[in-house]
């Protein structure tokens, strides 16, 4: 939340001007409206963002730099005001001030936010885990890159990603990356699995599983995947196999003894 205000803006003094004849008294109203609030989360989705303030007496509500908004006036007390659709971007010269009917102008009050209204997306799929042959109890890490830095929010659920592996399609499990550009998460080869080129199962195959992948601003990111086989995949950026049948046995041990 950001917001100042200033009353360098030759706003009228603070004070009212009483004059006496001989049949009346005429008072005159010089006293300058006072608003305060401005309050605007940044960084906001929010494209059309509310915001509230207090004004000392009612008036007219004008709005100066790059927002504005459909309120032309303003009650006294706390008004709820909403800015007319904006862009994407970083805001720092709206400013809004009140005129009450004497033409007094108040304090001028300053914004500054930022407006983030789109959702990350997946760029690619990899892994950190070297090209070759892997056999039961081996982990694979994957690499999820997004467009942006993402949070995780896992108190509910890890995100997975599942994969083709023959006749049980196993899950990669979120493991970390949380603040960042790229998710790990974690394979172990189960016995049975096979795969001659490690890929998941489709571009829709990273879930969420009751947890939550944002960025700073809270767009739910899009979790489409590349589609298996294309440019960014796992199993175009990759090859990595996965053979846990062998005739000497299953046991990842028969690698070393007998190679892949």
């Amino acid at each position: 939340i950001s917001c100042s205000s200033s009353s360098d803006d030759g706003a009228s003094t603070t004070s009212d001007d009483t004059s006496t004849t001989d049949n009346s008294t005429t008072t005159t109203d010089t006293t300058a409206p006072v608003i305060s609030g401005c309050e605007i989360t940044t960084p906001t989705n929010d494209n059309t963002p509310d915001f509230i303030i207090t004004s000392s007496e009612a008036g007219t509500v004008t709005f100066g730099g790059s927002c504005s908004s459909s309120t032309t006036s303003v009650t006294s007390g706390t008004n709820t005001i909403t800015f007319n659709t904006l862009s994407d971007g970083v805001y720092s010269d709206c400013t809004c001030r009140v005129t009450d009917s004497a033409g007094n102008v108040s304090n001028v009050l300053w914004f500054l936010f930022l407006l983030d209204s789109t959702a990350p997306t997946v760029s690619s799929v990899t892994s950190s885990t070297a090209n070759g042959t892997y056999r039961t109890d081996d982990n694979i890490t994957l690499t999820v890159t997004f467009s942006e830095q993402v949070t995780v929010d896992n108190s509910n659920g890890n995100p997975i990603i599942q994969l083709e592996t023959g006749s049980t399609d196993r899950y990669a499990i979120y493991s970390s990356g949380s603040g960042s550009n790229n998710l790990s998460l974690i394979y172990t080869v189960v016995i049975s699995d096979n795969s001659t080129d490690l890929g998941y199962k489709a571009s829709n195959s990273l879930e969420l599983n009751s947890g939550t992948i944002r960025d700073s601003a809270l767009n739910d990111a899009v979790l489409t995947l590349p589609n298996p086989g294309s440019s960014n995949s796992l199993s175009l950026n990759k090859a990595i196999v996965i053979n846990t049948t062998s005739i000497f046995g299953t046991s990842k041990y028969d690698k070393s003894i007998f190679g892949p």
